[in-house]
C-alpha cells in the first residue's frame, strides 16, 4: 500500500513539473510575440479581388527620405513580391524624358498621365507609393528602420481601391534590406489572386 502512495505522489509531481514547464514555454512564446509585435505597425484597407492575369504597373515610388534610391529599391521589392504572390503581369512604369518620376506623388499629380499611360498599356491597376523612412537609426546599435505607404489605383475608375501604410524596425544585427523586404511583404500580402 505504501508503494502505491509513493507512485501516486511521484506521478502527481511529474504532472506538476510538466505543467510548470508548459507554462514557462507559453510565457516565453507570449513574450517573444510581444517583443516582435513592438517592431512595427501596419494599417490597411480591404483588398480588392484580384485575378492572376490582372496587369499591375508599379509606379516609381516617391522618396521622402535622405537615402538615395530608396524609392527604386521599394519599387523593385514590390514588383518581386507581387510576382511571388501569384500575379503574372507585373510591370515597372517608366519615368518621363526629363528623368522625373512619371507618377511622382510628391507633386500630387491629378493622376491623368498615370491613368492614360496605364490605359494605353492595358493595365488594370497601378501601385503607387512613398518611402517615408529608409535608414539605420543613429546611435550605438544603429537599428534599421523602414516606413512605406502604398495605394492601388483601379485604372478604369481612377480611384484608390486599396491602401496600406506601415513601419518596421530591426535589431542592430539586422540589415535594412531584410527589414524592408519583410515590411513590403507584409503590406502587399493581401494583394494575392483569388481562385
Amino acid at each position: 500500500m505504501n508503494e502505491m502512495n509513493e507512485a501516486a505522489v511521484r506521478s502527481g509531481w511529474l504532472r506538476c513539473a510538466e505543467a510548470a514547464r508548459l507554462v514557462r514555454w507559453g510565457a516565453a512564446i507570449a513574450m517573444s510575440a510581444a517583443v516582435l509585435a513592438g517592431c512595427g505597425s501596419m494599417r490597411q484597407t480591404a483588398a480588392p479581388t484580384l485575378a492572376a492575369s490582372d496587369a499591375v504597373a508599379i509606379a516609381p515610388i516617391a522618396n521622402f527620405t535622405e537615402t538615395p534610391a530608396a524609392g527604386g529599391s521599394a519599387a523593385a521589392l514590390a514588383a518581386t513580391i507581387l510576382r511571388a504572390n501569384g500575379l503574372a503581369d507585373v510591370r515597372l512604369a517608366p519615368v518621363d524624358g526629363d528623368g522625373n518620376a512619371m507618377f511622382d506623388t510628391a507633386q500630387r499629380d491629378t493622376g491623368e498621365r498615370r491613368l492614360a499611360w496605364a490605359r494605353e498599356h492595358h493595365v488594370k491597376y497601378v501601385l503607387a507609393g512613398a518611402v517615408e523612412e529608409w535608414r539605420y537609426k543613429a546611435g550605438v546599435d544603429g537599428e534599421p528602420v523602414a516606413g512605406l505607404t502604398f495605394e492601388l489605383v483601379g485604372v478604369e475608375s481612377g480611384r484608390v481601391v486599396w491602401s496600406a501604410a506601415g513601419t518596421r524596425s530591426g535589431w542592430s544585427r539586422s540589415s535594412l534590406s531584410s527589414v524592408a523586404n519583410a515590411l513590403v511583404g507584409r503590406l502587399l500580402a493581401p494583394l494575392r489572386p483569388r481562385s
